[in-house]
């Protein structure tokens, strides 16, 4: 394997300080480039503060990113917002950070001679398509969001076709775990309402329940992301996900069966006009190409979620999960 020294953009976020902590392990070399705005430094652990060169600042700033990538041996770029809500919130400021910072950032490795990416895309490019979703399906993205991760990797191939470079495009289904505390009310749902349970309010499901997500723990994500790092490749798009489908009903009574109680959930309508009431990755090409199949089940993730969570007890942000699932209330109508 060639690519040892690795610059990892987002790398203070949830799937990056997750996917570092596994690189590490493996013996890499990491400089991480964050805003920090989702959560910030002190989300990171003591145990990878002293083993990873971190630079704060932003992908837009194409000259910091250029002197940051110079000598490395590949990319890994998770830095962009990761909920739909984000966009909402500021659809000019989401839109930006993901192409720009995009763009910077194959233009930052055609000029330091980087030859090879492995960045985030998103399931959500897929909606509209009947599930499950497959990577050679026909894409018309309906929000925000998935438009720019879209461009992202039109953008990808075409540097990829003119420059030689090679962009693995990574399309992450619903990425869970145990420590998206610093994500707050963007966290996933599973995260939201064991955060809710826990606090002793209700958790409110949008529509009847029966939606389903293939929910991803954090860690199998990460592993999904350092096997395309490691595979010798060409340019292409892979699903990270299980090819398992559950419900939020589903989800919501096994966090009842591992408390010893029943959870009884408040159902209201979906607030937003887009949104998917069924996600469902095709695995294939990620088992048969990468060799990746994911080795943590939804129990087992909800189980380490409430762990994780019990453990945050005493921490100063806990008192503010427990209304974290109600955060797209504050978010602008129009």
């Amino acid at each position: 394997m060639t690519h040892r020294d690795i610059l990892v953009t987002g790398g203070a976020g949830f799937i990056g300080r997750n996917m570092i902590r596994g690189l590490l392990d493996d013996g890499y070399t990491i400089t991480s480039l964050d805003n920090y705005k989702i959560g910030g430094w002190e989300h990171v652990p003591a145990s990878l503060r002293d083993h990873v060169e971190w630079v704060e600042g932003d992908t837009r700033d194409l000259e910091l990113l250029t002197k940051t990538v110079r000598g490395k041996d590949a990319v890994l770029h998770l830095a962009a917002p990761s909920s739909f809500l984000m966009y909402e919130e500021d659809p000019v400021d989401g839109a930006s950070v993901t192409t720009h910072g995009f763009l910077n950032v194959l233009e930052a490795m055609r000029r330091g001679d980087v030859g090879k990416l492995v960045y985030a895309s998103t399931s959500a490019v897929y909606e509209g398509n009947p599930v499950p979703y497959t990577e050679g399906m026909e894409l018309a993205p309906p929000d925000l969001k998935a438009l720019s991760k879209k461009w992202n990797e039109e953008v990808a191939r075409q540097y990829s076709e003119r420059y030689g470079m090679t962009a693995i495009g990574m399309r992450p289904f619903s990425v869970y775990g145990h420590d998206e505390f610093s994500k707050g009310g963007y966290a996933n749902v599973i995260s939201l309402f064991v955060w809710a349970v826990l606090h002793d309010v209700t958790p409110v499901v949008w529509g009847d329940g029966r939606q389903t997500r293939d929910f991803i723990y954090v860690e199998d994500a990460g592993r999904a992301f350092q096997r395309a790092l490691e595979c010798e490749l060409p340019t292409q798009e892979f699903n990270v996900g299980t090819g398992v489908e559950t419900t939020f009903s589903e989800v919501l009574a096994m966090i009842g069966e591992e408390l010893g109680r029943p959870v009884a959930p408040r159902y209201v309508d979906v607030p937003i006009a887009i949104y998917a009431e069924r996600l469902w990755a095709d695995i294939t090409r990620a088992r048969d190409v990468l060799g990746f199949r994911h080795r943590i089940d939804v129990r087992e993730g909800v189980r380490r979620v409430i762990e994780a969570a019990r453990a945050a007890r005493t921490s100063p942000r806990w008192n503010t999960l427990g209304a974290a699932q109600m955060y797209f209330e504050t978010l602008p109508r129009g």
